[in-house]
C-alpha cells in the first residue's frame, strides 16, 4: 500500500536536511529482531510492542524514527 515507500522517501528528505532519522519497516524488523515471531494474534501484538520499544530507543537517542507498519487490531 506504499507505507514503506513513503517512509523511506521521508527519511531521505530528512537526511538531506541534516535531520538524523531511521526507518523501521516490516523487512528490517521481521528478518532480524522479530524473526522468531509468527502471525498469531499474540505474535502480532508482540511484534508491534517490540517495534514501539525500538522506536522509543531511537527517539531517546535524538533520532526521528519513522515506522511503516500496520496494526491489525483496534486495541
Amino acid at each position: 500500500a506504499g507505507k514503506t515507500t513513503v517512509g523511506f522517501a521521508l527519511e531521505e528528505y530528512l537526511v538531506s536536511h541534516a535531520i538524523p532519522c531511521y526507518s523501521l519497516d516490516g523487512d528490517n524488523i521481521r528478518h532480524g529482531l522479530n524473526k522468531n515471531l509468527g502471525f498469531t494474534s499474540e505474535d502480532r501484538e508482540e511484534n508491534i510492542r517490540r517495534i514501539a520499544e525500538v522506536a522509543k530507543l531511537f527517539a531517546d537517542a535524538g533520532l526521528v524514527c519513522i515506522t511503516s507498519f500496520i496494526s491489525p487490531f483496534t486495541k
